[in-house]
């Protein structure tokens, strides 16, 4: 009897950060500072959430976070979709860059 194929939405995507389009090894720092650690994670959690996470982490350990702008965030969506963050629809670069720009203007992460 043949074994029952494994759907694709059970299937886990165990890769490291750094093996992700757009994403390398400081990204992947970044992000395990903050316990992110597979592809499945980053996907769990969200371009936005994971965004968010690293900032808390960066700022445990006295790290700035002023290099981290709509283009970090451009690189964890297309991460996530697995396209080139230059592909990504200008609506939605433009609704990262006002996003980003609210963190930054609250001065909760420098």
């Amino acid at each position: 009897m043949a074994r029952p194929q494994q759907s694709p939405s059970t299937h886990r995507d165990d890769r490291p950060i750094s093996a992700m389009r757009n994403l390398g090894p400081a990204c992947e720092r970044d992000l395990n500072a903050a316990g992110i650690h597979t592809a499945e994670d980053l996907k769990a959690l969200g371009a936005e959430q994971a965004f968010l996470a690293m900032l808390q982490a960066r700022k445990r350990e006295g790290r700035s976070a002023k290099s981290c702008n709509a283009a970090y965030l451009y690189a964890l969506y297309g991460a996530i979709h697995d396209i080139n963050w230059l592909t990504i629809p200008e609506t939605e670069k433009q609704r990262f860059k006002e996003w980003t720009a609210e963190i930054r203007e609250s001065g909760q992460f420098h």
